[in-house]
């Protein structure tokens, strides 16, 4: 038998893995273990294809809101910054007004101690002079005068009486002039501190405040780029899955076009391995998940290892690992008839290979969903599950 296309490869593996992309981690059985034939597969895939589409253009236009809002956030959180920034530059500025303030403070508290002392020395001067007068008295004085020798002494010595009246009168006004400075002074020293002591204090209230602002603002922009990378990682995710699904769309019509070439089998097959039929094909209860399934294949127990032969001669479509049917084979005969050999131990053909009839192509093991060493077994005709106990000799 000759198959002319290697198209006729995806045979079969395409009837049951038509959604293969979707790991099998139910406790439902999937609905691929059901008959259905390629048509019917076909269909679905188109349904599920054109679902997926309008998922896509949903989450497109989720993501498109949510670039916006992200753009809108990054915008206010840059405006925060250049706000947060222009505070910073002010409290700094603040900072160096206290410094000055400071300067200017020390300076003043040096003029007043200065002035302090020098208003001490006037009055203790003043002091001394009202105590020489009040000890002399105005007779002493008087006296002081009437002494002179001459006309031009006695000028002399009024002079110098008037010259010390003078300087008494002038240190009273320097006294109080210094007092007044000295009041000014502290007043301007208290001025200061409260003036540097409420800038600094407004400055750092503003910069607190535009933090908070800029932290919520950071906080909203991370919670808007999170959704807007959920969304979008979710977007690429139907979008690979309608491209899966278009693949295998194509692959089931390439299949369904391929169904020309080939001629069906000629005879009843061989039984692929020697053993007991344990279960059989229809609805049964299943052996690990419970309840009425239906049984697409007839399951032959046989010892671990056993070697399982290839029911007719045809081409290896698949093998590998595949859901609960663990590993498996899947041959195509021709003429739209397929076999399918499961739970296996080990592998011993490959894709595309062509095998004949009762060739060793595995062995019998207990992979997938299996509760001990057996053989399930089914056959199809046209993508549909067959008994197989009407087709083996």
């Amino acid at each position: 038998m000759i198959i002319k296309s290697k198209n006729i490869i995806a045979i079969f593996v395409t009837i049951v893995v038509a959604l293969s992309g979707f790991v099998i981690t139910s406790t439902i059985m999937p609905s691929y273990i059901y008959p259905q034939t390629l048509e019917e597969e076909l269909q679905q895939l188109q349904q599920e294809r054109e679902q997926t589409r309008k998922k896509i253009e949903e989450v497109t236009k989720t993501e498109s809101q949510y670039r916006k809002e992200v753009d809108q956030v990054e915008g206010e959180l840059l405006t925060a910054l250049s706000e947060l920034e222009e505070l910073n530059k002010k409290l700094a500025e603040a900072k160096a007004e206290v410094d000055k303030t400071t300067i200017e403070m020390v300076l003043k508290e040096e003029e007043l101690k200065k002035i302090e002392d020098e208003l001490e020395e006037s009055v203790e001067k003043l002091n001394s002079r009202v105590v020489a007068i009040y000890k002399n008295g105005n007779g002493n004085i008087l006296e002081f005068i009437l002494n002179a020798e001459d006309f031009i002494d006695f000028v002399s010595k009024l002079k110098l009486m008037n010259l010390f009246a003078e300087q008494d009168t002038e240190n009273i006004i320097l006294i109080k002039e210094k007092r007044e400075a000295t009041i000014g002074i502290k007043k301007s020293i208290i001025d200061l501190r409260e003036k540097q002591k409420e800038y600094k204090s407004e400055v750092e209230k503003l910069v607190a405040q535009a933090e908070q602002k800029t932290n919520e603002v950071e906080d909203l922009y991370g919670e808007k780029k999170d959704l807007l990378s959920a969304t979008t990682a979710n977007k690429n995710a139907l979008i690979k899955m309608e491209k899966e699904l278009a693949n295998k769309e194509a692959e089931v019509k390439r299949i369904l076009e391929s169904y020309k070439y080939g001629s069906a089998p000629s005879g009843k097959f061989l039984w692929p391995v020697a053993g007991r039929m344990s279960s059989g094909f229809g609805n049964r209860v299943h052996p690990i998940f419970g309840g009425v399934r239906f049984h697409s294949g007839v399951d032959i127990i046989a010892s671990y290892g056993t070697a399982v032969k290839a029911a007719d001669g045809g081409q290896i479509v698949q093998a590998g690992y595949f859901g609960g049917y663990g590993n498996s084979i899947m041959i195509y005969h021709g003429g739209g008839f397929g076999t399918w050999y499961a739970h296996l131990s080990s592998i011993n053909v490959s894709v595309g290979q062509m095998v004949e009839r009762g060739q060793t192509i595995g062995l019998v093991g207990s992979t997938g969903w299996s509760t001990g060493p057996h053989l399930h077994f089914e056959v199809r005709i046209n993508g549909v599950a067959q008994n197989p106990l009407g087709y083996l000799q």
